[in-house]
């Protein structure tokens, strides 16, 4: 059996990340805020030496992740980033790089509501408590 990696956190270096994600159809209403739309808040461990590129790197995948795609029905969807609802330092080890952790189904909801998760960099950044080194 191969030995687990432990990575070590003593720079206080990876934080979790929730990136809002939604599927819709191409063709919708885009001016319906009220429209449901399928919405996930994804979790990720991410390494970086502050919040700030923690931040960006959060966003650079969240971005990364968007497809379009023709389902059973025949009809096109895609996945969107929605933007990041929170990020989160990391305090333990045995840990790699880019993993997702958790996730959350918030079901099928307003563009509206999906849209609220998302908060912006200035309001993240303003909330982290970083290790202490």
């Amino acid at each position: 059996m191969k030995e687990i990696e432990k990575i070590s956190n003593e720079k206080g270096n990876w934080f979790i990340v929730e990136i809002i994600e939604k599927r819709e159809p191409v063709e919708r209403k885009k001016d319906n805020d009220l429209r449901r739309v399928v919405t996930w808040g994804n979790f990720h461990l991410i390494k970086a030496e502050n919040p700030k590129l923690a931040y960006e790197k959060a966003v650079k995948i969240g971005k990364d992740a968007e497809i379009k795609f023709t389902n059973s029905d025949n009809i096109e969807m895609e996945y969107t980033f929605v933007g990041i609802a929170d990020l989160i330092p990391i305090y333990d080890d045995n840990i790699e790089d880019g993993c997702e952790i958790m996730w959350t189904d918030y079901g099928s909801i307003s563009n509206q509501k999906a849209e609220k998760f998302a908060r912006t960099e200035k309001e993240i950044l303003a909330n982290i408590k970083l290790k202490n080194k």
